[in-house]
């Protein structure tokens, strides 16, 4: 199962946290938390399976309120690490070892459900 921190910006915010889209997303992604606040859902997750998808992608949102981890285009911000991603992959800065996005061993994904 893989998750996916999103890219997406939209430069507003809304009273209602965590409103949830059904979109398609890129192969093997089930969920994208974005910055905005918004959860997208990947259309082909099953409507049983929603969530506890969207409760994964609020536990990356709730870390980014804190400022434990955040993420642009370029890297992952965690724990005042930069960790670089593209082209679907994320590089641990201390060894150079690639990770596909949302790999559940990334320090980011290791705690959510």
């Amino acid at each position: 199962m893989a998750f996916k921190l999103g890219g997406e910006k939209r430069g507003f915010k809304n009273s209602k946290d965590n409103q949830i889209f059904r979109k398609k997303l890129d192969d093997g992604i089930m969920g994208e938390a974005n910055d905005d606040g918004s959860i997208y859902v990947d259309k082909s997750v099953p409507e049983d399976m929603v969530g506890y998808v969207a409760t994964h992608e609020m536990q990356h949102q709730t870390d980014m309120k804190l400022g434990k981890t955040t993420y642009d285009d370029n890297a992952v911000y965690h724990m005042g690490q930069v960790w670089p991603r593209g082209n679907g992959y994320i590089m641990d800065p201390n060894t150079g070892k690639k990770f596909v996005e949302g790999d559940p061993s990334l320090p980011w994904e290791a705690n959510k459900i």
